[in-house]
This record gives C-alpha cells, structure tokens and sequence, in this order.
C-alpha cells in the first residue's frame, strides 16, 4: 500500500536563501516542486540582524499568504527577542511580540529589518498557492 504521507528532513532551498546567507537558516520549505500539488509553506530562523536600509522592498502575490514572527525563549514566547520591521500596504509596522499577518492577494508588503536581535527569532509564511510567486512592486 502506497504512503499517504511524504517526509520531509532536509528543506529544498528556497528562492531567497542565497542572498540571505548567513542571515536566514532554512527549516522547511514546502510548495508544488518539492510535492506536486502541495501549499506554499516556509520557515526560517534568523540569526542575524537585517539593517534597516532607506526603503522596504515590497512585493505582492495573487495569493492570500500569512506571515508570522515566532518567539524563541521558552519562558517568555511572546518576546521575539527583536525587533522586525514589516509594512503591509502602507502601514509600516515594528513588530516586538510574536504575531501572525494575514495579508490579502494583491496587498503589497515585505520585510525592512531586523534590529536588536538578541536570540534567533522563527520567522514563516504560506499560503494556498502551489508556488511561491512574488510580484515586485515598482519603485521598491
């Protein structure tokens, strides 16, 4: 009898990853190329702080996707250790406490920095798409 299931130990990289090493240590990542027919889903940790550079590059999808910011001290898991910059159209936001964004298709968005890391902070997101296709934003 065939599996219904699929494992998955060692996450395939994702598009991002290369010009975040060092940054980000990938810990899933799920769409339709790792398994056909499957939802977008990503998880990274981030060790290392993002700079907070003059604009947010933003971008959108044709998916609704969530975006979440997860605590790592097992005492306190609601203190992200961090600070995260994230805008959500034009809403600019600094984000302290662990915390999940739901974000409409089509509403742009994206992550500006991470400042005054003092542990590693998970960082995920997904959604119902088979891929993950992000539209850039102009002038972002």
């Amino acid at each position: 009898m065939a599996k219904k299931y699929v494992l998955i130990e060692e996450p395939k990289p994702a598009p991002q990853d290369e010009m975040l090493k060092g940054i980000l240590r990938r810990v899933a990542w799920l769409d339709d190329n790792v398994i056909k027919g499957a939802p977008y889903f990503d998880a990274a940790w981030i060790v290392k702080e993002i700079p907070k550079r003059p604009r947010i590059n933003l971008h959108r999808h044709d998916f609704d996707e969530f975006l979440g910011f997860m605590g790592a001290d097992p005492e306190n898991h609601m203190d992200l250790g961090c600070e995260v910059e994230v805008q959500v159209d034009d809403d600019i936001m600094i984000l302290r406490k662990t915390c999940l964004i739901f974000i409409p298709a089509g509403v742009k968005h994206g992550i500006g920095a991470v400042t005054n890391l003092t542990r590693p902070v998970l960082c995920y997101s997904g959604g119902p798409n088979a891929a993950y296709i992000a539209i850039k934003e102009e002038n972002a």
